[in-house]
Order: structure tokens, then sequence, then C-alpha cells
């Protein structure tokens, strides 16, 4: 259980007892308000945007009928154009035309054009595209009649930007005057090819009814355009099709153009998706750019439409083209659209007049923006009393804690004191007398303290000289115990010079023995100076390995002296080296009981380590190795010494490997193999030593780590040493 002081007490049961039911009440009214509030206005923006809807719906209706007459009155100019061209043509006989004008002349190339005369000329352009016929320049000259009606046409309704006529052997007339038709037209422009042409003919219009083109780049120079145009027959002969142009521009400012109180935007799109003209707001939200105006580098010499990405089916990356895709696929008249930028209204209405789709999207962030307003100015007061209310809990929580800590002073002074004199009773047993206060249970507590005090000062006084008598009993008995620990210690390294020293001084006596054997034996012949060599290299060998001998034990009594005392050098060493130095005291061992060795050394580098220490430990895995194969009887005996080098992140161990065919370490004892005095050698007196003294060796001295673990062969010890003092 947390324990606290009594000030702090006191205070925290004021705070839970007075603040906090307080400011409880306060949370709550304050919750209610704000949750009043945006309940209020999420149920007024619900119900102001069902009632856009509605009227929504219905102002796109209009918008719609308003757009379906404007095309229906250009439909009917059109085909009133249509008559009058019907008419021309009936009564046309080139023949009859006595006069060609000045105005009309014929170029080299075949091109006939003409020259502007009056305010109400028309522009004629004959391309080269068919000269067969030989009235071109009649026909050219008699249609100049048409040119006051194309005039009137013009000035008859403002969303005209653009009336002609063309011909289908690629003779065009057009209203108002073209002064750059030469430069602007191809001198070879065949007619009929281009949609504004090839849509009115019999294969695609065969009821000679009024077609509107989708949008498309006109070649006259006026931009992205679309066109009202019909055919004009002489009996059944097509001579050709009239046109009453509408540029996208215009389209978008004086059809699309819709002024409601909230922000909104349009579009048209024909029956195939493809967008005809839409309001410039909406290129942010479709990622396109309306063409409206163009900038002509050369002649148009083929039909241009729209690209790809203007068509809303196909537009599939854009999300607002996949809801208005699915309005028009579905004929659905109101939808909503919304993401993480804008949320729109969305109406579609069809203009029966050309089949086309009349789009109208409402922003709702600009319909619910006074809504929005409202509830920020409501939410501001909320916040306003929520900063009075947290100003007046401030100074009151001030107020409440300085009356908690007078109160309390008046409990804690007395109990102060008698912590303090506890403090003095704890280090020198001593008493002192404790002033009073005016609160009885304290003068209680403080009376029975005095009392105690003096009990424990006549109890220390009679434990002390119990103490200083135990305290020298204690200390003869320590001397006894170090005395005793320094004697195992001896007895420790006394065994593990023996259990060293075993080898070298056998291998010492092998070669004494053979040097003996030898000389009994004569085998060297003294008299000739080839027996005589042969002696002298025999014992020059014998006596350095002897010498190596007795260096190992020299050295082995030094380190095992010196063992426990930190100042011992390291020194520049590898595996390599290590391994040689180990295999060379006890090679001859391995050879005479016939145990085969299989050396794999991949390290060479050097590093700084206690390098007669690890000999020291390899030594003794080894000579555990071949311990166990003698004891174990195994015929074939093995031994595997695997040396390497491994890097993990940015530290390098060096690694050794051994590994016997004896059977491995039995699972019971496996955990106690390292312990001190643990030995599975009691017939041989082993100490239980070796192991632990390698493992001490290895993890303290050479900063590493020795384990066992059991392999299908045997037994497998693995020495691992950190690279943390890699010579580079």
């Amino acid at each position: 259980m947390k324990q606290n002081t009594l000030s702090k007490l006191l205070k925290r049961e004021y705070l839970t007892s007075v603040i906090l039911p307080l400011l409880l009440i306060e949370a709550m009214l304050l919750l209610a308000y704000f949750w009043s509030n945006a309940y209020v206005n999420k149920a007024s923006k619900h119900a102001l945007i069902e009632e856009t809807k509605i009227h929504i719906k219905e102002i796109s209706k209009r918008s719609a009928t308003l757009i379906n007459n404007e095309f229906k009155t250009l439909s009917n100019l059109t085909m009133l154009m249509q008559k009058q061209h019907e008419t021309f043509f009936e009564n046309y006989n080139p023949l009859h035309v006595k006069e060609i004008k000045p105005t009309y002349r014929m170029l080299k190339e075949g091109v006939i054009t003409n020259t502007k005369t009056n305010e109400n000329s028309c522009s004629l352009f004959f391309s080269n595209a068919k000269q067969n016929n030989p009235y071109r320049m009649e026909k050219a000259s008699a249609t100049e009649i048409l040119d006051s009606f194309y005039n009137a046409l013009i000035h008859s309704n403002e969303n005209i930007a653009q009336v002609y006529f063309n011909s289908y052997d690629s003779m065009n007339r057009l209203c108002p005057f073209m002064p750059d038709a030469l430069s602007q037209y191809p001198h070879n422009m065949d007619i009929p090819t281009y949609n504004f042409y090839y849509l009115a003919d019999n294969k695609h219009n065969p009821l000679k009814k009024v077609i509107w083109t989708d949008a498309y780049l006109d070649p006259a120079g006026q931009g992205w355009m679309i066109s009202a145009i019909a055919p004009v027959y002489k009996g059944d002969f097509l001579e050709g099709v009239v046109g009453v142009d509408v540029t996208i521009d215009q389209l978008i400012r004086n059809i699309l153009t819709i002024k409601l109180p909230y922000e909104s935007m349009a579009m048209l799109v024909d029956e195939n998706g493809h967008i005809l003209g839409m309001s410039e707001a909406l290129e942010l939200y479709l990622g396109i750019k309306e063409l409206t105006a163009h900038t002509y580098h050369a002649p148009i010499e083929a039909t241009i439409s729209k690209p790809q990405n203007f068509n809303l089916f196909t537009h599939k990356d854009n999300t607002l083209a996949r809801l208005l895709t699915q309005m028009l696929e579905t004929n659905s008249d109101i939808s909503e659209f919304g993401d993480a930028q804008t949320h729109f209204i969305i109406t579609q209405n069809t203009i029966s007049q050309t089949k086309w789709k009349f789009v109208l999207l409402l922003d709702k962030d600009d319909l619910l923006a006074n809504s929005t307003t409202l509830k920020e100015k409501t939410d501001t007061i909320g916040y306003i009393a929520l900063g009075f209310m947290a100003l007046f809990y401030l100074i009151f929580l001030f107020v409440l804690l300085k009356r908690a800590q007078t109160f309390s002073n008046e409990i804690l002074m007395p109990l102060h004191e008698l912590i303090e004199a506890t403090k003095v009773l704890k280090n020198k047993l001593a008493t002192h007398t404790i002033q009073h206060s005016n609160i009885i249970e304290i003068n209680t507590l403080l009376d029975n303290f005095t009392a105690m005090s003096h009990e424990l000062q006549e109890l220390y006084d009679s434990m002390e000289r119990k103490i200083k008598e135990g305290v020298t009993q204690k200390m003869e008995a320590q001397k006894m115990m170090i005395y005793q620990s320094r004697l195992a210690q001896m007895g420790e390294m006394i065994s593990m010079i023996a259990h060293q020293w075993r080898q070298p001084l056998g291998s010492i006596a092998a070669l004494t023995a053979s040097i003996k054997l030898k000389n009994d034996l004569k085998k060297f012949d003294l008299r000739s100076e080839r027996g005589r060599a042969e002696q002298e290299k025999f014992l020059n060998t014998s006596v350095q390995k002897i010498e190596h001998y007795i260096l190992f034990l020299t050295t082995t009594i030094d380190d095992f002296r010196n063992f426990f005392k930190p100042d011992q050098q390291a020194k520049e060493t590898s595996l390599a080296q290590a391994i040689e130095k180990a295999l060379c005291i006890l090679s001859k061992i391995l050879e005479e009981h016939q145990i085969v060795l299989h050396v794999k050394i991949t390290s060479t580098t050097l590093f700084s380590s206690y390098e007669t220490q690890i000999v020291q430990v390899l030594i003794n895995l080894l000579k555990n190795a071949h311990d166990v194969i003698i004891e174990r009887k195994i015929v074939q005996g093995e031994i595997w010494i695997h040396a390497y080098e491994e890097k993990k992140s940015e530290e390098t161990f060096f690694i050794v490997e051994i590994e016997d065919n004896a059977g491995g370490v039995k699972p019971s004892i496996m955990d106690k193999i390292f312990d001190p005095y643990f030995s599975t050698k009691l017939e041989k007196n082993g100490t239980g030593l070796g192991l632990y003294m390698a493992k001490t060796i290895i993890e303290e001295h050479c900063h590493g780590s020795l384990y066992v673990e059991n392999t299908q062969k045997g037994a497998k010890f693995t020495l691992k040493i950190r690279g943390e003092d890699y010579v580079h």
C-alpha cells in the first residue's frame, strides 16, 4: 500500500470531498451544453440539406429546361438555315451566273477565296481537293447572296459564334468574315472528312434532322466548340451541310453559368460520357483543364476531339468522376459526394433536344457555412465559460489548500517533534522532553513514547555489553574460516597443477626411456660418421622436446600462481598459434593411442588475449576427449578441431569447437559438468577442477564463454572469445 504524509492525506481529502464533486457537476453541465449544441447543429444541417435537395432538384430541372430551350432555339435556327440553302440550290443554275464578282480569285494551286467588301461580307474558301467541277467560281460567287442571311442569324442569338455552309466539293462559306482563311485552312482541305460534315450525311443522319456534334477543335480558328449541323439536299443529292457554332467558352459563360445563393458548378456531358463543357471550378476536382481557346501553329487537317481524360466513363482514377459515371449509367437524379477536402450535392437532368446530361454540383460546405459559423460561435462561448470555470477553480483550490495547510499544521507540529525525537532515539538512544499539544490523543502518544524511550535506553546498555563479548568470539571464528579457505584454494591449485603436469611429465618420461632404450640397444653406429650424426640429431630433437615440456611446466606454475592477479599481461596471438602449441604437447600421446585428429582452421586473425591460458584450456579439453575415448574403448577414436571467426553486428568472436566420437555427455550430468569438484573420473582420482578452471579462465580472463552440447558423434565443447580486443 502506498504511504503518504498526513498533510497530503488532508489535502487529498479536501480535494475529493469538495473540489471533485463540483468539478463533476460543472463538467456534466459543459458536456450537456456542447452535446446539445452539436446535436442541434447536426439536426439543423441535416434538415437544411434535405430541404436543399428538394430545391436543388427543382432548380436543376428548371436550368436543364432553360438550356434545352436554348439548344432548341439554336436547332431551329439551324433548320431555318437548312431550308434557306435548300431553296437556294433548288433555284441555282451555274449557267445563269452571268458575272463573277472581282472579289473572287483563284490561286495557282486551284484554291478560290474572296476579299471583304463590306461589314456583312462573309468569307469564302474553296479548297483544291476536288477541282473536277468547272463551275466552281460561279458557285462561289452565287452563294454570296446568303451573306445577309448569315449575318442576321449571328445577330439573332448571342451564343452563336459563327455560321457556315460546307459543300460536298469542299467549299466553305463562313460568317463572320475570316481574313486569314488562306493561312488558317489547309489548301487541300477535304471538308467531307470532318465531323461537322459527315455526321450529317445520309449514313449518319438518315432522318436529315439537326445533329449536334461533340466538342472539337475548330479549323477556322475559334478554338474548341460544338456545332448544330443539318444536311442540305437537292432532291436525293447532298449538296452540303449548314452549321451553327457555339464555342466552349460561350457554352460555359452563357449557358452553364447558373447563379445560386450557394457556390455551385455545372457541366454538360454527352451520351458517351464526353465532357462538352464545365465550370472552371470543377477543373480542380476532376484534375483536368477545360479546353476553350487554342493557339494554332498549323492548319487543322483532320477532326480533333477532346482528349480521352475528358471522358467520365474512362476517368477511373478520380473518385468524383466514378460517382458521376455511376449517376449517368443508372440515371440517378440526385446523389452526394464527399472526400477529405470537399462535399457536393449532385443532380443530373437530360437535355431532351440533344440527349446530353446537365450536371449541377452544389458545395455542401458553402451551403452549411452559416450553420458551421454559428456552431463555432456557440462553441467559443462554451470554451470561454470553461476558461472562467478553470480560473474560478484555480482560485478556489488555492484558498482551499491554504486552509488545509493551516489545519494540518495544528496536527503535524507535535507529530514532527515526535519524529525528530525518534531520530535521536534511533541514533543515540537518548531521551528528551516533548512539548504537549492541545490534542488529547497526541499527548497520550507523546507520553507513551517517553516511557518507551526510557525502557529502550536501559535495554540498550544491557545489550551493548553482550554484543562486545559476541564480537570477540566471532572474530576468532572468522580467522579460522579464512585459514581453511586458503588451504582449500592451495589444494585446488596443487590439484590443477598436477592435472596439467601429468601429460608433459609422461612425455618427458617417454622421451628419456626412448633415449635409454636406443642407447642400450646401440641403435646408432658411433664408429661411422653417419651413425654419430643420426645420434646427435636424435638427441638434439629429444632435448628440444624435453626443454619445451619443462618450459610449459614452468609457465604453468607461473600462470596458476598469477591466475587471480588482475595485472597479468595479455599478448598478441591467434587461434592458429594457440592450437599449434596445444597440439605440440598432446600430439605424441594422441598418436600412441591411434586417435585421429581432424583440424580445420579458417581464422588466422591476430587478437589480444592470454595465450598461455587459452593453450591450457585447449589442452584440458583435448585431454578430456582423449581420456573419454580411452575410457570408453572407442576402437577408431577421432577428434575434430574447428577454429573460425564469427561477426555479429559490430562484434567479432573467435571460436574453437572440439568434438569427439565417444558418445557424448550423459544428460543427467550435463548441467553439473562445469561445477567445481565434479568429476566422472573417480577411479583416476579426478579433482573435478579441470573444466571448472577452464570455464573460469575463458569467462573471467578472456571475456568469452565455454559450453558443451551433445552431437550425433559425441560431445562438442565450444570456446568463444569476444573480439573486443581485436588487433587490426
